[in-house]
Order: structure tokens, then C-alpha cells, then sequence
């Protein structure tokens, strides 16, 4: 991602004003000039105990994946069960809804959490909150 000129000026200042009052709560004009930076599915993130450790703005910019993107390494069936997850169906929920065993779900459980790298169910459901 490539950044216009003058939101690097404007980052310039922020950062500087930040600098200058580190404990002061951040000015919402400032907050203004950063936001040519972010966009719909996009966070940015200061982070001014790295930036002093190094002695230089440490500023990262990163996209927040969509409900898709989050669920793109699933096969379809483990898509519709991280689908329930998310609507906070329990595993006898989704059993009843798919007509498959306990088991199977369970399987199913196991291998979404292992597929998206979290670790629980509520890391599931707080994954697709962001991402939606």
C-alpha cells in the first residue's frame, strides 16, 4: 500500500504532537489527519512505546479481513458450522440443524478452530465481529 504524500506529512505532525504530549488524550483534529490512512476494513495502530524503544514512528496500517475472508480456509460444511458457531449455536444446536451425530460436529468444531488458529468458540464469534 502506497501512502499520498500529504497524509505522510499529516502523519508527520501527528506523530510529533504526540510526541510532544504523550499522556494527553488525542485531539480529534488529530485523529482527522489520520484518516486518509484508514478506510472501510482497515486499522491503524501507533505504537508509541515501540516508537520510543526504536526512535522512530512505528505506525501499522493493516487490513481487518471481511466475514469471507475470515472463513476462506474452511471447506463448505466447516463454513456452515462456523456460521452456527458464530450465531452462538451449541453443538447439540448445529447436530439438530445438519441432522449429523454430536461427533460429527465436534469434529467439525475441532478442525475450524485448528483451520482459523484460534482457540475457542468465543475467539470464533470475536473474529467475525471484527471482521463484519
Amino acid at each position: 500500500m502506497s501512502v499520498d504524500p500529504d497524509v505522510i506529512e499529516a502523519l508527520s505532525t501527528v506523530l510529533k504532537d504526540l510526541r510532544d504530549a504523550p499522556q494527553a488524550p488525542i485531539p480529534p483534529s488529530v485523529l482527522k489527519e489520520l484518516a486518509p490512512l484508514t478506510g472501510c476494513g482497515t486499522r491503524l495502530k501507533i505504537d508509541l512505546d515501540a516508537s520510543r524503544a526504536i526512535g522512530a514512528p512505528l505506525v501499522t496500517v493493516f487490513e481487518q479481513p471481511s466475514d469471507e475472508q475470515l472463513l476462506a480456509p474452511l471447506t463448505p460444511r466447516q463454513r456452515q458450522v462456523a456460521q452456527q458457531i458464530i450465531a452462538g449455536k451449541s453443538n447439540r444446536e448445529i447436530s439438530d440443524a445438519f441432522g449429523i451425530s454430536l461427533a460429527t460436529v465436534k469434529d467439525h468444531v475441532h478442525a475450524v478452530l485448528q483451520r482459523l488458529k484460534l482457540p475457542s468458540r468465543r475467539a470464533v464469534m470475536a473474529a467475525a465481529r471484527k471482521a463484519g
